[in-house]
């Protein structure tokens, strides 16, 4: 990392070039004693402070008022054909912008006290005030010199009239002097009044170089329309001043913004003001405290510029030096990336980029990252980057490194400024697989909460396998896995139609929808997408952990994404099924209630629920029988109110004891009811509270809205069957938790080996 140099300066020497020993600055390239613009890259939203942002940094100042250090801001120093200086701002642009408002706001306190003044005719202070005026706009708020030089050089000339009426002498002052900084005079109503401000203003600042700038120029006009839009007011009937706002532009963000921070700079100036003086004091008097106050905070803030040669450095320094956690988000580093590779590696003329970028922060503030909870950001964010790096490493926990994986992995292997361009074009489509992203999870509800309620919910909808897997890897909480099948939706969707379609959002959500609902898995253009999801689906409940499901994820993801479409990947290979098979038959084995793996079973119970078994001579004791999958629909349940039930309660009511399953071991009865699948059923919340711990002999009356089950019906047979159950104690024995476990064993199995379109399974025992 090459650092050019480093030095603490306020914001005289920031702006003008002027170091003093005072400051520390030191003394290399940065001390040049030249004017500098403070430029704001393009890949930069304009200021965003708050009211309670500035309150903050002048409750701070007053506590540390003999000298406060504002912190670090990075800049990347270039020198313009002018011979002048120009500060590409990389951090710090919130602190600068508002010492920069603050100075304006300086600069209206001086105009209205030098008017005042030179209103006396006997003022030998003139031309030192006018002199002070212009230190206060001249390389701080713009570069022209003119209209003070020639107020300056009015007062000169007119003192050299010693026998001109003093009061002539003030008309012709105030006239200049009024003329020359385009102050408005009161028209006969308030518009006209208002209007001719506004006019005035315009007129002084539009044509203005402001030292303060933007690489796009819509964000040069809107500041200039915001310091245009304010002028200082004497409050009717007191001795204090107001800052009058001649035009509310509460629907235009960034005009608001800088409005709100004009309007909080000269409260906090004012008030504090007002506590310096007599309570009887004029309005002057006050003025002069408030410059007093405004002239000591510009003198005492101060920041450490931190100068680079090249904004790679700049950027590195930027991330070295913030508290990510804090105020720097990785959503605005991230969209930054992308606006500085477009500036820097685009052919398109600063116009054009200004309107692509603009266009491109109405995508992300207003379509992406609109109406979001955190949990959506964060994974949208970390499934967009995953799209486009197809960097199978990448952690949904570890957002910080989200922007390096688009900087390192794609961005410079796909854009090297030597080798090709980064266009208007591929920057929408980057941006609009962010907001594919965002479309996907949208359409299909994912939630950052009741994520199992979710899931259930959605096996039971006739939707499509893909909408019921997104749902299961969000509620397992398979986050590394979740991208294996968005970068494949997307991918597939880009293989046939434009990621940079005007009406793109429209078109993509239609396919998604479409996707969801394609329940028969039927529609060619969706088959593979189903395939993958399917595949996931069954890796997700065979696997005793996401280990496995991962793997899996992570060879779709290298292959599928911004680098393209493999179809070749949306099936198992390799060991991948007799590994999971063998996961399966561990975890079953070892499944305890409440473990991790309850939830899979809950959804595998809720599919046989689903089912409907075909008629067989020997029942429940059948050693085949076959399934009709998602036939009974009509066992549908609130899936809010899911349970997995223990048939055999877990406590006993010692009242009744003997109408429970006991042992001699009480850990080993513990261990029965617990531990064998056999002993659990699905049920309704609140069947399930009022069923609460009865035996299991009077356990049965609770099923009864979904006594035409299978499931239910063998339960129902076995409790009579004196193989399974102490007919006479009205009790089951163990037989009944092993036999039951043995069967729903096969029946998962069984039911995880079908096909994604099979529409029967036949279990064997």
């Amino acid at each position: 990392m090459n650092l050019k140099d480093a030095g603490i300066y306020d914001l005289t020497n920031i702006f003008k070039g002027k170091a003093t020993d005072a400051h520390g600055a030191s003394q290399g390239s940065v001390i040049n004693n030249k004017p500098r613009f403070i430029n704001i890259p393009a890949y930069q939203r304009p200021y965003r402070w708050k009211a309670e942002n500035i309150e903050r940094l002048f409750q701070d100042y007053a506590e540390n008022n003999e000298e406060y250090f504002l912190g670090s801001a990075v800049a990347v120093e270039k020198s313009k054909k002018d011979g002048s200086i120009e500060f590409d701002v990389v951090d710090g642009q919130q602190r600068l912008t508002t010492l920069y408002l603050l100075n304006y706001i300086r600069y209206l306190l001086r105009r209205e006290y030098t008017l005042f003044k030179l209103k006396n005719p006997y003022q030998p202070k003139a031309s030192e005030l006018c002199e002070k005026l212009k230190e206060c706009y001249v390389n701080l708020i713009g570069r022209n010199i003119e209209p003070f030089e020639y107020i300056i050089h009015k007062i000169e000339e007119l003192s050299e009239h010693e026998e001109m009426d003093p009061n002539s002498r003030v008309d012709k002052l105030v006239s200049c002097y009024e003329e020359q900084l385009c102050i408005a005079k009161m028209k006969s109503t308030y518009e006209e009044t208002i209007n001719e401000r506004l006019y005035q203003a315009h007129k002084f600042l539009d044509d203005e170089k402001l030292c303060l700038k933007y690489s796009r120029s819509r964000y040069d006009d809107i500041l200039k329309k915001a310091l245009c839009n304010v002028v200082l007011n004497n409050v009717p009937n007191t001795t204090d001043y107001e800052l009058q706002v001649m035009r509310e532009y509460k629907d235009e963000e960034f005009i608001h913004n800088y409005i709100t921070a004009l309007k909080t700079i000269f409260n906090e100036i004012w008030g504090r003001a007002k506590l310096n003086v007599d309570k009887d004091a004029d309005i002057m008097e006050k003025c002069g405290k408030a410059i007093e106050l405004a002239d000591e905070i510009v003198e005492n803030m101060s920041l450490c510029i931190v100068l680079t040669e090249n904004e790679n450095d700049a950027n590195k320094l930027f991330e070295v030096l913030n508290d990510r956690a804090l105020e720097v988000e990785d959503l605005e580093l991230i969209k930054n990336h992308f606006y500085k590779e477009y500036c820097t590696k685009s052919n398109d003329t600063d116009e054009k980029k200004d309107n692509v970028i603009t266009e491109l922060d109405e995508l992300w503030a207003d379509k992406i990252f609109c109406g979001n909870v955190d949990y959506q950001n964060k994974l949208i964010s970390y499934l967009a980057a995953v799209y486009l790096t197809c960097d199978k490493e990448l952690s949904y926990k570890d957002g910080a490194k989200l922007k390096d994986a688009i900087e390192k992995k794609y961005s410079s292997v796909n854009y090297s400024l030597e080798e090709r361009t980064y266009t208007d074009k591929e920057i929408l489509s980057d941006f609009n697989a962010y907001y594919a992203v965002k479309i996907i999870l949208e359409n299909f509800g994912v939630k950052a909460k009741k994520l199992n309620e979710i899931s259930l919910r959605a096996e039971q909808e006739d939707k499509s396998i893909t909408y019921k897997t997104l749902h299961l890897l969000n509620a397992l909480k398979y986050h590394a896995v979740i991208p294996a099948l968005t970068n494949v939706i997307i991918a597939s969707y880009a293989k046939n139609h434009s990621l940079i379609d005007e009406d793109f959002g429209m078109k993509f959500k239609n396919y998604i929808c479409d996707l969801i609902e394609d329940k028969n898995h039927s529609i060619d253009e969706y088959k593979n997408i189903h395939q993958c999801a399917y595949m996931l689906w069954i890796a997700s409940l065979k696997a005793k952990d996401y280990n496995i499901p991962r793997q899996i994820a992570k060879r779709i993801i290298e292959k599928n994404g911004r680098v393209g479409f493999c179809y070749d990947y949306m099936d198992f290979k390799g060991d991948e099924i007799n590994n999971l098979d063998e996961e399966l038959e561990i975890w079953l084995n070892n499944w305890t209630f409440n473990n991790k793996k309850t939830f899979a079973i809950k959804v595998l119970m809720l599919n046989l629920l689903l089912s409907q078994r075909l008629e067989t001579e020997d029942g429940y004791k059948a050693d085949t029988f076959t399934i009709n999958i998602n036939s009974a629909l009509t066992y549908k349940m609130d899936a809010g109110r899911l349970q997995l039930d223990h048939l055999e309660a877990n406590i006993i009511n010692r009242v009744n004891s003997q109408s429970y399953y006991l042992s001699d071991d009480i850990e080993k009865r513990q261990k029965d009811v617990n531990g064998y699948i056999g002993n659990f059923m699905i049920l309704d919340a609140v069947d399930n509270n009022q069923k609460n711990n009865v035996p299991l002999k009077n356990a049965m009356e609770y099923y009864k809205r979904i006594e035409k089950s299978w499931l239910v019906d063998d339960i129902e047979c076995m409790i009579k069957d004196e193989e399974y159950f102490d007919l006479e104690r009205q009790i089951p024995k163990e037989e009944f938790f092993r036999e039951r476990t043995k069967r729903l064993k096969c029946c998962f199995k069984a039911f995880l080996r079908k096909k994604l379109n099979d529409t029967q399974v036949t279990i064997r025992f």
